[in-house]
């Protein structure tokens, strides 16, 4: 059975956006703000499992990791591009997944395309295939086969 749990951090978020973007505060602002912004956090809300709930070791491990292949990236980069820029050996790769939802392919393409060198371009549900380009590889199968293990396996953890 699923659920969708409503954040009320959203809803308030949602109507005080409301309300300023209308530029006044009125009764009827309000009054037409507060059904609306709870009807769109609800609409925007990921459908869980209810006896799902999230493991916090992992999810620090893939904050620490990310955060840490970020600047290495930014480095890697920054190096490749200014000493060899006509040796590029861009690439697109299809890396298959074993995600089981929305909301952890979202996270994992989000994470490549955060990761400088690589961008996350397309997701085929059917396939369970996510589709990046890399800046710079010798071995496409091997870029794919480093995304799984840091960052789907961190994943794959966290609801678990």
């Amino acid at each position: 059975m699923t659920a969708r749990r409503v954040s009320i951090a959203w809803v308030i978020g949602l109507w005080a956006g409301w309300l300023l973007l209308q530029g006044d505060a009125s009764v009827g602002n309000m009054l037409l703000g507060l059904p609306l912004a709870y009807l769109i956090a609800y609409w925007l809300a990921p459908k869980r499992a209810l006896q799902s709930r999230i493991r916090i070791v992992p999810v620090i491990r893939l904050i620490g990791r990310v955060a840490w292949d970020i600047p290495a990236s930014n480095l890697a980069v920054a190096w490749l591009v200014l000493t060899r820029p006509d040796h590029l050996k861009p690439a697109w790769i299809s890396v298959p997944l074993a995600l089981p939802d929305d909301v952890r392919v979202q996270a994992l393409a989000a994470i490549v395309s955060l990761t400088p060198g690589t961008l996350s371009v397309d997701y085929d549900a059917k396939m369970a295939r996510l589709q990046v380009h890399v800046l710079d590889t010798d071995d496409a199968e091997a870029v794919a086969q480093t995304i799984k293990t840091r960052y789907e396996s961190l994943l794959l953890e966290i609801y678990a």
